[in-house]
């Protein structure tokens, strides 16, 4: 896997380990936030002498909150980082839809369209109040007011970001949701976030507006649609297996606070 930001690397005969420190997130919460980006462990017993150095680097970067995802079998992993102090919090799940262009989809009388400057108050107020079941939010020693904030921050730099893309999904005159999505290779479209407005949740949107949406994709030729959610989502999981997406491995979160 590529990372785009300098990496930490620890490699010895018990244990694989690459981190980094995670900027954005650390401008948000106002302290040191770091992230175990891969991690491979060999030997339980010696890989935990092994990762001394990580640790000492969590004191020396003054880190407040690391985090780590890991495929749902990586138990030594696991185990090993729990014995550090790391505690699970999530299981994430992640829908693929394999062929989308023989997807029977139809438009559902909603218009997408790319948000503009003007659009984006609205978009990041949806962002402050429409998600829930996700990590930071789950996790009960973090702030959720802080959660709310990533997601509007998100948006707001999603809107100009070289490969992401934010779309509005408006009834009429009335915003009814966003999607911020990505084009990668293999004509797949991922879907970073995706929100209803509370406004208008429970009204019979969240099916009509997937289905716009895959329409709409359909139509610009992408063959595959994929995603993150929270396995804690159930409304939403279960709108993507009536669609039809299957789902691949699942992943665990787990969190290091410090003083937690």
């Amino acid at each position: 896997m590529k990372f785009d930001y300098p990496l930490h690397r620890l490699e010895t005969g018990a244990l694989s380990l690459a981190y980094f420190h995670v900027p954005w997130d650390s401008e948000i919460f106002g302290f040191p936030v770091a992230q175990i980006a891969e991690m491979r462990v060999s030997n339980p017993v010696l890989a935990r002498t092994d990762l001394a150095p990580f640790q000492a680097w969590l004191e020396q970067e003054a880190i407040q909150l690391a985090s780590c995802r890991l495929p749902h079998d990586g138990l030594r992993e696991s185990i090993l980082l729990e014995q550090v102090g790391f505690r699970f919090v999530e299981m994430v799940l992640h829908p693929h839809l394999a062929d989308l262009q023989a997807f029977p989809c139809s438009p559902q009388g909603l218009d997408v369209t790319l948000a503009d400057s003007a659009d984006l108050p609205a978009i990041e107020a949806i962002a402050t109040q429409a998600f829930g079941y996700e990590r930071f939010h789950a996790d009960p020693r973090l702030d959720r007011s802080l959660a709310d904030r990533r997601y509007l921050v998100w948006v707001h730099n999603s809107h100009e970001h070289p490969t992401q893309r934010l779309y509005k999904i408006c009834d009429g005159a009335d915003l009814v949701g966003f999607f911020v999505t990505e084009n990668k290779p293999d004509v797949l479209c991922y879907w970073h976030l995706t929100a209803i407005s509370p406004a208008f949740q429970g009204r019979g949107y969240g099916k009509r507006v997937w289905r716009e949406m895959l329409h709409f994709h359909q139509q610009e030729g992408m063959t595959q649609i994929g995603t993150t959610i929270a396995a804690r989502n159930t409304p939403v999981l279960n709108l993507y297996a009536s669609l039809g997406f299957r789902f691949q491995p699942p992943e665990m979160t787990l969190h290091w606070l410090r003083d937690a």
